[in-house]
């Protein structure tokens, strides 16, 4: 059985932008050897950035690992995007990506993703919270046109809905929380909607804070008795600790 390819490499930031008052875009140059290295990888799959712990620390020192998305691989422009969340200096990868300017380099590492975001389904319901915007949009630029899709978002506000404004053929709901880590109410609207809009044929992606996450795992497998194979439900953070504290629980849940 063939293992899949892991690669690891040093990224140089090219540039860098303010999509929306909570979401920075980093774009890093591809070298030769990034170009051959990539070309495996999905756009929209996990890459596991190493970050230093010091804000502006621009020698590699103790490092932190987070898990982010590849948002796009564009080998004509060699570039790769790494979107990130900016909710303050409170998290390392984001207090990086606020301070980050051309020149400045990030060790990335990932795996070679040929398989689709999501399986073939007669229709979607995608749900996440901010920190899923990157790969939501990933997932609506890969699906086939014309194929059915709902979509339930949170964001901190109405300025933030600006990262899926181009998508006009896609039903977007919108909830806004300037907290979130203070509690959220996706769980509870996601569940409303789905009893209203019951479609076993539906395939359900949701990534989001733990406890939503948990809380629609429960319901889907429960109340709602869905197949397994209809829906992937995966928690990216959880509120209150880092990765690395909350990285084995969220896994133990999946």
């Amino acid at each position: 059985m063939n293992e899949t390819k892991k690669i690891r490499s040093l990224f140089t930031v090219k540039d860098k932008i303010q999509l929306t008052p909570h979401m920075i875009r980093v774009i890093f140059h591809l070298s030769d050897e990034h170009v051959e290295l990539l070309a495996g990888v999905r756009a929209g799959s996990n890459n596991k950035l190493f970050v230093p712990q010091k804000k502006n620390d621009k020698e590699m020192g103790d490092m932190v690992m987070r898990t982010y998305t590849n948002r796009v691989i564009d080998f004509v422009n060699r570039e790769l995007w790494i979107d990130f969340v900016a909710h303050g200096e409170n998290g390392p990868a984001g207090t990086w990506a606020m301070h980050a300017v051309p020149g400045d380099m990030l060790e990335v590492g990932m795996k070679e993703s040929v398989r689709p975001l999501v399986p073939e389904a007669k229709s979607y319901l995608l749900v996440g919270d901010a920190t899923a915007l990157p790969v939501i949009r990933a997932i609506l630029e890969q699906l086939p046109a014309a194929t059915e899709v709902e979509v339930i978002m949170e964001v901190h506000g109405t300025a933030d809905e600006a990262y899926l404004a181009d998508m006009n053929d896609t039903r977007i709901h919108w909830l806004h929380n300037p907290e979130p880590e203070q509690g959220s109410k996706l769980a509870e609207v996601v569940e409303r909607y789905d009893i209203l809009n019951t479609d076993p044929s539906r395939f359900v992606y949701v990534a989001a804070e733990y406890n939503t996450a948990k809380v629609l795992r429960e319901y889907f497998r429960g109340i709602a008795n869905r197949e397994a194979s209809s829906m992937y439900i995966t928690s990216y953070w959880k509120a209150g600790e880092a990765e690395d504290e909350s990285s084995a629980r969220r896994k133990e849940d999946k």
